[in-house]
């Protein structure tokens, strides 16, 4: 029996560096229009109709019925919207609009059914939006919106939205094969995502929060819970909340600034669980999601090589049809423990560099993708083909089984990882040779400390190569 160590060696990481930058709604409409509608009048598709009307508005904390028309019954007063029932078909009529800092309001047991094309994002046309400053809370409502670019919910503007027991649903215009879709810079979404639709449910942007909690968030496509500019912070949570694409867009996304927070959530997804833009976070906590292609996809577009996307599991329950984790030119983070996560390709990760033209350039080595599991028994590839940075992954009491292509590897004295194909590893740890193992016919090599070739217990071999 061989007793001796593998050696691993020393390779200087590149630190993190701190992302202190952050483009402003006004720079990301600059950006986005060079170079997606070049030569051509500027278009600013976060802005609402100008003659937008809700149903009922509450400003600066005094509640109007400002649409009586598309309003059937309820209770209107400043603090407290009670059965409220609203129905339009009119693409500039909405139902419930909260603003400035002075209005914190209820809105309780309200159906509020929205047709026709919008314009922008949240404002006066949307099922139940905040802005300004407002506190909004919605409880016990269903809210369904069909049309182009038409929200059933928003907070904007350093405001906050709290869903409690409630339905939201935005269907959009029909798409599909054979089916001409809108034209409109930012009506659709980017092809680089891999999603379609014309339609977002839900937006958090330019510093506000909004927290669901036991309620049912659905789209048909493009998005169920999205954020766009943050202008510094955002915050998005959901709590025991269902969570579904029906057809071709994601559950939630985190653009630079953006934190979201998922607990006891149900994610069933048409396409991924969660997009990460640029310097952001997710934290999923004993959630269980079904991926019709990725549980994340991350990617760095029109921002810093700085910038780190971090995504954090604990606990539940994942499935993906594609790579549990497609990173595309990106730094990240990826933090999983006791996670049971598995992919129908078999790929854990996989990362490559990012074709789409607004992605982010490299200049120096980046802070590169940083992948950690603890206590977990988990089976999949980890491939690294981004040549732009380094990936780096940690095992921490972790069984895990499947090949490793391109990393730097530790690995702490209760992990072991049994590699299934060839594979390719620098080695940073010192390894007792029983932590690693392969069947006949694979070959592990390792860039190490001191150069050594070993007979693996499953008939696999080796080499170490120093």
């Amino acid at each position: 029996m061989q007793t001796r160590k593998i050696q691993g060696r020393q390779v200087a990481k590149p630190e993190r560096q701190e992302a202190t930058q952050l483009s402003t709604m006004a720079e990301i409409i600059t950006a986005v229009n060079a170079i997606l509608n070049p030569g051509k009048e500027p278009v600013n598709w976060f802005a609402p109709a100008k003659d937008a009307v809700a149903a009922v508005e509450i400003k600066d904390g005094k509640a109007s019925v400002t649409n009586a028309a598309v309003l059937y019954g309820g209770q209107v007063n400043d603090k407290l919207l009670q059965d409220i029932k609203v129905v339009a078909y009119d693409g500039r009529e909405g139902g419930v609009y909260a603003q400035g800092a002075a209005t914190d309001v209820t809105l309780d047991r309200a159906y509020i059914s929205l047709a026709g094309d919008g314009e922008g994002i949240g404002g006066p046309a949307s099922g139940a939006a905040a802005k300004y400053g407002a506190k909004l809370t919605v409880k016990n409502a269903v809210i369904t919106t069909t049309g182009r670019t038409k929200y059933s919910t928003a907070a904007e503007e350093g405001s906050v939205l709290k869903v409690y027991d409630s339905v939201i649903w935005s269907h959009g215009i029909p798409y599909g094969k054979d089916i001409p879709a809108p034209t409109a810079l930012m009506s659709t979404p980017p092809g680089a995502l891999e999603i379609a639709g014309n339609t977002r449910t839900h937006c958090t942007m330019s510093n506000s929060q909004s927290y669901f909690y036991r309620s049912k968030i659905i789209c048909d496509g493009w998005a169920a819970l999205s954020t766009e500019s943050s202008e510094g912070y955002v915050y998005l949570e959901a709590n025991d909340c269902d969570i579904v694409c029906t057809k071709d867009g994601y559950g939630a996304y985190a653009d630079p600034g953006c934190h979201d927070v998922f607990k006891r959530c149900r994610l069933d997804m048409a396409r991924m669980a969660a997009i990460l833009a640029g310097n952001c976070d997710m934290t999923f906590t004993d959630c269980q999601a079904n991926c019709g292609s990725y549980f994340a996809l991350m990617h760095c577009v029109n921002g810093w090589q700085e910038e780190v996307g971090q995504v954090k599991v604990t606990g539940g329950v994942i499935r993906s049809a594609k790579e549990a984790f497609l990173i595309k030119s990106h730094n990240a983070q990826i933090d999983l423990e006791k996670v049971d996560i598995a992919s129908q390709t078999g790929i854990l990760v996989h990362t490559i560099v990012n074709e789409d033209p607004c992605a982010t350039k490299v200049t120096e080595p980046p802070y590169g993708v940083n992948v950690t599991m603890k206590d977990m028994s988990v089976s999949g590839n980890l491939l690294h083909e981004d040549t732009t940075r380094d990936m780096w992954v940690h095992l921490k009491s972790t069984l895990l089984t499947g090949a490793i292509r391109g990393a730097h590897l530790t690995m702490d004295p209760g992990s072991k990882w049994v590699a299934t194909a060839d594979s390719q590893v620098t080695l940073l740890s010192d390894l007792d040779p029983a932590q690693i193992d392969a069947p006949a016919g694979v070959t592990v090599t390792v860039q190490g400390g001191q150069a050594g070739e070993f007979a693996l217990a499953g008939g696999g071999r080796l080499v170490v190569l120093e």
